[in-house]
């Protein structure tokens, strides 16, 4: 009988063991989704701010051809920017529609663009230093001591059949990923009506009716976790604003706002 009682107390232990240690795991598992989450947000958001900080940048002339003193205005001639490339052929960056643009609302893709060309304190003769600028995939062409292509280029989107955040650099086809588990992306234009202070959220890239006019981007990712977990009746706010249900599975929302600094009016 005295046996029969210390199995069963020793079941019992070892039932209770087993709970804590499957709630233990689904407390680490469900923690490190969610710092994975958020390191993956963090650097898809350094990659989409390092590309638009620099949108619509120009090359500065260090050199222009300008007196002192003899024209009152002309520290802000525009012979200071833009100047032409070694070979001479490269176009004038046009800011208007090179620096950003945007398609699609539920499946967004915004482009980032800026001047390309080779900074006059480095070496031409080595193309990996010969250029200190680079595309969201890291690359920059540079022959002969001039860049490749006269603007640079970074095209960001979802790719809704991997769910992953993927980018496709200067003049290329092939899309990388970036981050995965991204289950949903949004992007909101923040407008400056001109001569004014007003500022817009547009959704809808076609109703941005001049692309000069977009001050800043507001970028919302959402990402999910692959762990099962249990949220009977719990509710989160995805990216369009709308309560949805986690579905067991741990989600989070990332928002971020990027000023686009060579935009905007005074």
């Amino acid at each position: 009988m005295d046996l029969l009682v210390g199995i069963a107390l020793g079941l019992v232990v070892v039932a209770v063991a087993m709970g804590a240690l499957m709630t233990s795991r689904g407390i680490t598992g469900t923690v490190t989704e969610a710092t994975a989450m958020q390191q993956q947000a963090a650097y898809a958001f350094r990659v989409i701010g390092q590309q638009l900080r620099q949108a619509g940048s120009l090359e500065l002339n260090l050199t222009p051809s300008i007196v002192p003193g003899a024209d009152p205005n002309s520290v802000m001639t525009p012979v200071a920017f833009d100047p032409p490339d070694p070979a001479g052929t490269r176009p004038q960056f046009d800011r208007a529609t090179s620096t950003v643009a945007g398609t699609g609302t539920s499946a967004p893709t915004f482009t980032v663009g800026y001047q390309n060309y080779v900074e006059s304190v480095t070496s031409a003769d080595d193309p990996v230093t010969a250029s200190l600028l680079r595309d969201c995939l890291g690359k920059n062409g540079v022959t002969s001591g001039v860049p490749d292509a006269a603007v640079l280029v970074s095209t960001f989107t979802r790719n809704a059949d991997t769910n992953e955040l993927v980018c496709a650099g200067t003049a290329s086809d092939t899309r990388r990923a970036i981050i995965s588990n991204v289950t949903d992306m949004r992007v909101r234009y923040v407008v400056q009506s001109p001569l004014t202070t007003n500022l817009q959220y547009i959704a809808n890239p076609a109703s941005v009716s001049n692309w000069r006019n977009v001050y800043a981007l507001e970028v919302c990712l959402e990402l999910s976790g692959t762990e099962t977990v249990s949220t009977p009746g719990a509710q989160y706010t995805n990216c369009s604003g709308t309560l949805t249900a986690y579905a067991d599975r741990l989600r989070m929302v990332f928002r971020n706002v990027y000023q686009i600094r060579s935009q905007g009016q005074l």
